[in-house]
């Protein structure tokens, strides 16, 4: 199976475009198709000349789906969002979308697909929307084209993340830092890159048609060892205070009000529900080990971009190296 063209939709976002330069890294032509397509600019940086070219696309315009795939090799789904605002539901753009996703890729030939999920989206139990949009999807997926390839990170780590750096801003105003309940739940967070590496990876192998990987980091942490992780790499000594779930979702209610204006929530309730359940790889899914991949480790990461809530930055000598 010959690969020449692959079409990345959400390429503007944080996976997406770590997803792009990995792909350019293989030699791959890149389509990075995006609804705000001036967000996508830096990613044409991530190949030479003419690799990589921006397309607008809608998930709710079902032509302008059709194309940008139109003549694709392989498809990379990489949309989603954290929180719905206006007419950007979950149902329209997790569910929605991935149909007319899957439909346009069977419609046009493409040999692969790959759609991004999350660890646990087949907790078809959950009563968390976002999660339930998450089962929607990968079922929309498969029922579309069946060929596809579904990737399940766990939370994912490197520059601009959510979970890390809005700790790290926490920690850097706040009297103490905040863990929703007691922070026992368990976390296995994934460098983006190796995610992308993976994707990369997937495109050109055609075997994996049909499969689900999980992908994890090396060393699974408690919310509570996530929270420590982040102030020791900022050098902060403050306490780390359990908040009762439900203070934590009436903060999470009033955060998304910000999303109104235009502006990102810190936190919301829908996130405040997810970090109360361990969100690990499965014994024996396939993962970046069935890859070849090594994991890389938080600690080797966090300080390259962290460092900006020290104080004194990088050249603060008693914080990590």
């Amino acid at each position: 199976m010959s690969i020449k063209t692959v079409t990345v939709l959400g390429g503007s976002g944080f996976v997406g475009r770590t997803i792009v330069r990995a792909l350019a890294q293989r030699g791959y032509l890149v389509r990075v198709a995006a609804r705000r397509i001036e967000l996508a600019e830096p990613a044409k940086t991530a190949g030479d000349v003419g690799q990589v070219t921006l397309m607008r696309a809608n998930l709710r315009v079902p032509s302008s789906i059709a194309k940008v795939i139109a003549g694709s090799d392989a498809v990379v789904n990489a949309t989603g969002i954290g929180w719905q605002r206006g007419r950007q539901r979950y149902q329209t753009v997790h569910v929605d979308g991935a149909r007319t996703i899957a439909d346009a890729c069977r419609g046009f030939g493409v040999k692969r697909l790959i759609h991004i999920s999350g660890i646990g989206a087949d907790a078809r139990s959950s009563k968390n929307p976002y999660v339930l949009s998450k089962v929607g999807a990968e079922d929309a997926v498969f029922a579309g084209f069946s060929d596809a390839t579904i990737v399940r990170p766990s939370v994912m780590f490197g520059p601009e993340d959510a979970m890390f750096t809005r700790l790290a801003r926490i920690a850097s105003m706040a009297p103490f830092l905040p863990v929703i309940g007691d922070g026992s739940a368990r976390v296995q967070p994934v460098f983006v890159g190796d995610v992308a590496q993976a994707v990369a990876a997937l495109t050109g192998r055609p075997e994996t048609a049909k499969t689900v990987f999980e992908l994890g980091g090396p060393r699974v942490y408690t919310y509570r060892e996530i929270a420590a992780l982040v102030l020791r790499e900022i050098d902060k000594k403050k306490p780390i205070v359990g908040v009762p779930v439900g203070l934590m979702k009436i903060a999470g209610f009033f955060a998304q009000q910000v999303a109104l204006v235009g502006l990102t929530p810190q936190l919301t309730v829908d996130q405040v529900e997810l970090m109360l359940h361990d969100n690990v790889v499965r014994p024996g899914a396939n993962s970046l080990a069935t890859l070849g991949i090594a994991p890389t480790a938080a600690e080797a990461i966090l300080p390259t971009y962290l460092d900006r809530f020290r104080q004194g930055g990088r050249y603060n000598q008693h914080a990590p190296a």
